[in-house]
């Protein structure tokens, strides 16, 4: 475990932000109220993956939670027009809505930054390699389990305005888990998701998963 004053951090930050113009891998940031859990997460990989429902119901100012979490809606200024495919009816309406559903998020940020730190915790983890915790996610696939690890993704979120036409979007979840409005931005926030199996139930609103010790590829900063 490797500590950090304030003059190494912008150091770090350095690094990090030449390593995006050099096209490596860009590291990921994860932040924790809790040291023991930022341990936790670096000594057995333990990866608490919540719910879209969860996130939906959180009421913390859009800091944490977002009731639009998962759902893409497309609302311009001039309404909407849609044709029915079946017999050719024309409906309008001012915005249209489609949700994601039967996912597990586990975000983290792509910057190290003091203003995260004040509404996430202070506790930060610096992921070196994020495609490795993925491809050991992904070695977990069973035949039994309720969720599909095979089908476990990451990517950066999309920041969309309400008025960008959705294209194909809409009828891809796998997508839509990626897109949230403008107002979010400043999350700058990068997501592994992990989805329920179609054949499995309901599930709880969290899902703990362990992929091993993750030392060689994390780093702990503390930020004041």
């Amino acid at each position: 475990t490797i500590r950090r004053d304030s003059a190494e951090l912008l150091s770090d930050m350095i690094r990090h932000h030449r390593s995006v113009l050099d096209g490596s891998q860009m590291s990921l940031f994860k932040y924790f109220a809790d040291e023991g859990f930022a341990q936790a997460f670096m000594l057995r990989g333990e990866m608490r993956f919540g719910s879209l429902a969860y996130y939906r119901g959180i009421e913390d100012g859009g800091v944490r939670g977002d009731p639009r979490d998962g759902m893409l809606q497309y609302a311009p200024d001039g309404g909407i027009e849609i044709t029915m495919a079946a017999d050719g009816r024309k409906l309008r309406g001012t915005a249209f809505t489609t949700a994601a559903e039967r996912m597990f998020l586990y975000s983290a940020s792509n910057d190290l930054s003091a203003d995260r730190a004040k509404d996430f915790g202070r506790f930060c983890l610096e992921v070196a390699e994020p495609d490795a915790i993925v491809r050991r996610l992904k070695a977990r696939a069973s035949a039994t389990s309720k969720l599909d690890y095979d089908g476990v993704h990451i990517g950066a979120m999309e920041y969309r305005p309400l008025d960008q036409i959705p294209a194909a979007d809409w009828a891809f979840p796998e997508r839509v888990v990626f897109i949230k409005p403008p107002e979010y931005a400043d999350q700058n926030e990068t997501r592994i998701v992990l989805p329920l199996k179609a054949t499995a139930g309901l599930c709880d609103s969290h899902v703990l998963v362990s992929v091993g010790n993750l030392e060689e590829i994390t780093q702990l900063h503390i930020l004041a």
